[in-house]
């Protein structure tokens, strides 16, 4: 029995889910599930009304509603603001209902009798930003999604935000059921450790500096334990390690943790270091809060040790090639007794022009082991091909020369072909692809030295070079519809059912509401490994059938688009820090060791 169209969309979005798909990372988990939402959620459609309970000031309890205008219909946010206690307790809302609906529902039950009346903005948004506030002065949990629904109101400078009306002689009046013991967060932090200066010497870091980046670490770590992260950390690990509550080795429990402490995406946006910002603002100097910032530049790699110096080591990352000098936080007690010509693999994170370790790491002595050093060069040249994030991260002239090297790649690219994409059967596309890459490397001339890539091959280790033979997935092969692109970003790219792909966009009348369609179009939107040049090329040459084509599909699956660049943010957001689809090795020692595996 043939498959509704319906059930297909169905079974796309359950294989996502299975998969563990989270493209749109930096978008709250919410508006991810919910597009429409997302669109409505804007403080930039015109205002409809504001409300709020008759008798908040009796009671000291106001609900807060603000109502916008959207395109898909009324919006609205409502908060629960505890005035005389916690502050901001409770967010919710919903779009596409009118005022009554609103009034009717079920966040507005048990209050004490109060009738909701209209209220001005001003009002409105110095209770909700004021509790907001308040609720992160005296450290009291937040509403999940607060962000969210905090989407309908203009932003605020909160050094600006008024608190007089909160509390009672300037302090929370609280009166906490048993259930509600987990809304007041963790006991405060010695305030001395954020406001005292960070000492520095020309020559080194003194031992009692490093030790003072480790108590400042350390009250991260343990903000990061409060009951606010409890549902994103349990999340993040089943997503991590699935049905196992940690893994067997210490140390990739250690980072996986140090990973959610420094760079975990937030279900309601943001990050652990954000929300540390905002409780401590006040309280932190401006040196100290640069420097927590910085941890957000986690370098990870293969570390070799290039020199021992006062406190710490000199070292090269051999996957961004970028020299570093890294200290212990704790010199009294190192981490391992490291020599010079060893390897570690770990992560490190900017400190005050330096780097300190973060995490646990894998210490790889050399012991003068020749076999030891040329299998870490080898690792190296693997992991910089398999992680262009990795290999180009804090290296500007790295990532300077693989932009370079793509766009010389796309030049040649149109040079051998006369145009930058290539049609045929799998098998011929492999042949055209082996083609291409003899082309480069056995008659493209380096312009300075006169000699192909295979003659400098030669010349270096006296060897002919031989060719590995392309591998391309047996159902690229077998498929009768296949093409390579090159682009001067993403570098090349092999496509099945490209030729369909244009098809339906050169004309969506005759195929628009077939199956094979929504599945290739649909199948390309949503895929992790497709980048968004396809739609952006078809963009470019059909834009009025690309509108009717997407506005159909938008439709069937019910996805808001406002067009190119909404559907990219929706679909393909990593298209907007997009990489280069080839790294370069600048190292020598390197480059030789990927010529040789």
């Amino acid at each position: 029995m043939a498959k509704t169209k319906k059930q297909k969309a169905d079974e796309r979005r359950a294989r996502k889910k299975k998969q563990g798909k989270s493209k749109r990372q930096g978008i709250p988990k919410i508006l991810r599930q919910d597009p429409a939402l997302r669109e409505a959620l804007n403080h930039r459609h015109p205002l409809v009304a504001c409300l709020i309970n008759e008798d908040w000031q009796e009671f000291g309890v106001a609900i807060v509603i603000v109502m916008r205008s959207a395109p898909i219909g009324c919006v609205y946010s409502g908060f629960l603001v505890d005035v005389l206690g916690v502050g901001l307790k409770d967010v919710m809302g919903d779009y596409g209902v009118n005022e009554d609906e609103i009034k009717e529902h079920k966040f507005l039950e048990g209050m004490q009798g109060g009738d909701m009346v209209a209220c001005d903005y001003g009002l409105a948004s110095n209770l909700v930003y004021g509790g907001l506030v308040w609720a992160r002065k005296w450290k009291f949990k937040l509403p999940k999604d607060f962000k969210v629904w905090m989407r309908l109101l203009e932003p605020r400078n909160m050094d600006e935000i008024e608190l007089s009306q909160f509390g009672k002689d300037g302090k929370p009046l609280v009166m906490v059921s048993e259930d509600d013991f987990d809304i007041i967060m963790g006991a405060d932090i010695d305030s001395n450790i954020l406001r005292d200066p960070i000492a520095t010497e020309n020559k080194a870091i003194p031992e009692n500096t490093l030790n003072r980046l480790g108590d400042i670490k350390s009250t991260l770590i343990n903000f990061s334990r409060s009951p606010e992260f409890k549902e994103d950390f349990e999340m993040a690990r089943k997503s991590r390690f699935g049905k196992k509550k940690r893994p067997k080795n210490e140390g990739e429990w250690i980072n996986f943790q140090d990973w959610f402490v420094l760079e975990c995406e937030l279900m309601s946006g943001g990050t652990i270091i954000d929300r540390y910002f905002e409780t401590y603002q006040d309280k932190m100097r401006r040196d100290v809060q640069e420097l927590i910032n910085g941890w957000k530049q986690v370098i990870e790699g293969l570390f070799e040790i290039k020199d021992r110096i006062e406190n710490g080591y000199f070292v090269k990352n051999l996957i961004n090639e970028r020299a570093y000098k890294v200290y212990p936080t704790n010199v009294s007690e190192p981490l391992i007794e490291l020599h010079k010509g060893d390897f570690f693999i770990g992560r490190i994170v900017p400190a005050r022009g330096v780097h300190i370790f973060s995490g646990a790491f894998t210490p790889i002595p050399l012991d003068g082991n020749d076999r030891v050093r040329n299998e870490m060069y080898q690792m190296a040249a693997r992991m910089q091909t398999e992680n262009p994030a990795r290999a180009l991260a804090d290296n500007p002239e790295k990532l300077k020369k693989s932009r370079e090297a793509v766009q010389r790649q796309y030049n040649d690219f149109i040079n051998y072909f006369g145009k930058d994409e290539v049609f045929g059967t799998g098998k011929e596309i492999r042949q055209n692809y082996q083609d291409f890459f003899d082309y480069q490397i056995f008659e493209l001339q380096d312009p300075d030295t006169g000699l192909t890539k295979a003659e400098e091959f030669e010349k270096m280790t006296g060897k002919s070079y031989k060719p590995p033979k392309p591998k391309l997935p047996h159902k690229l092969l077998r498929n009768k519809d296949v093409a390579m692109l090159c682009d001067p970003v993403d570098s090349l790219t092999l496509l099945e059912e490209y030729g369909l792909f244009l098809k339906i966009f050169t004309d969506p009348d005759k195929h628009l509401g077939t199956s094979y369609a929504e599945d290739v179009v649909m199948g390309y939107l949503e895929s992790d490994t497709i980048s968004d040049v396809p739609f952006r090329r078809v963009a470019k040459r059909y834009p009025e059938n690309f509108k009717t084509v997407i506005d159909y599909y938008a439709e069937q699956d019910g996805f808001v688009t406002g067009g190119l660049e909404d559907l990219m943010q929706a679909f393909k957001p990593e298209s907007y820090d997009k990489l280069p689809g080839i790294v370069v090795v600048m190292d020598q020692e390197i480059a030789n060791a990927r010529l040789k595996r």
